[in-house]
């Protein structure tokens, strides 16, 4: 019961540092025009010399394919795709269609039968999507409307799939080995596979001449290396280790809300009252999803094996 609820708070810190690292990434891959391939690269090879240095996972060996699948499909896919939404728009439209992975991944539990079909879990996730659109969505006098730009769509559509792989093989992995075993192993693999493209990327960028601009640069990348890469999957893959993938990704709906106070507080982008209600109700899911697994008892689990 303990570990459920410290596998919890661990699933939503992680998804709110990812929302507040999004801000930052916007304003690099945007305002600095940094290359996505070269951002990418950086983060993971940064974070994962970050952990061995630190942690030194000890565990069973990462040279199989499905691992390598998981960490250059999953983890550099997510990442890339993600950038790519967040040059092509911005964090908050990035961030709604990068949120489509849950449905995503409820469908396939339900379809597996990892977990039960239930109003419960009905009303949590429609409330987790429906918040989540609300919150990023415009209000038009012609209606409800997204503004986006078809790459910027294409993006965002492939960060959802290629996060909801992520979420649902990383499973397989942390009831094995440690939530650190595999995300140091899996920013190093997939930080390697991003060197050939990530190199290529910085041919002819031009980096910032004065003091303040790289200043500015260093410290918002060690922040999505840090906060953004390092910290929050770490805290995602544990909270994995408790959690059926639903439930990780109910809880990683604090992203949304994270990157709009983010914005917010850093970019002066003010909310609209519906997109407060559509936080009310994204906090409302996350509440009730808290209090089911501080009423959940371990038999009720149904977790494939390994």
């Amino acid at each position: 019961m303990r570990e459920a609820r410290v596998a919890f708070v661990a699933a939503t810190v992680g998804s709110a540092l990812w929302g507040l690292s999004g801000v930052a990434a916007q304003v690099v891959v945007q305002d600095f025009v940094f290359p996505v391939w070269g951002l990418t690269m950086v983060r993971m090879l940064g974070a994962a010399g970050l952990l061995l240095l630190v942690e030194r996972p000890r565990g069973g060996r990462p040279w199989t394919g499905s691992f390598a699948s998981l960490a250059i499909v999953g983890l550099v896919g997510c990442q890339v795709t993600y950038l790519e939404a967040l040059f092509y728009s911005n964090v908050t439209t990035a961030t709604l269609l990068a949120f489509l992975y849950l449905p995503m991944v409820a469908g396939y539990e339900l379809a597996s039968g990892t977990i039960s079909r239930s109003w419960r879990w009905a009303g949590m996730l429609g409330l987790a999507i429906v918040g989540t659109i609300l919150l990023i969505g415009t209000l038009s006098p012609g209606g409800f409307s997204i503004l986006i730009t078809p790459l910027g769509l294409l993006f965002g559509l492939l960060a959802a799939v290629t996060g909801a792989y992520y979420t649902l093989a990383a499973r397989r992995f942390v009831q094995r080995e440690t939530s650190w075993w595999v995300t140091t192993w899996g920013f190093l693999i997939g930080g390697l596979a991003t060197i050939p493209l990530g190199v290529y990327s910085f041919v002819g960028y031009r980096w910032p001449t004065s003091l303040p601009s790289v200043a500015l640069l260093t410290g918002l990348i060690l922040v999505v290396v840090v906060a953004g890469t390092l910290l929050a999957f770490a805290l995602f893959v544990f909270g994995l280790r408790r959690l059926a993938a639903t439930e990780a990704g109910v809880a990683g709906s604090f992203e949304p809300i994270s990157a709009a106070v983010a914005g917010l507080l850093i970019l002066g982008v003010a909310l609209s009252p519906l997109q407060y209600a559509g936080g009310a109700l994204i906090v409302l899911a996350v509440a009730w999803l808290g209090a089911s697994v501080n009423s959940r008892t371990e038999p009720e689990r149904r977790v494939p094996p390994p």
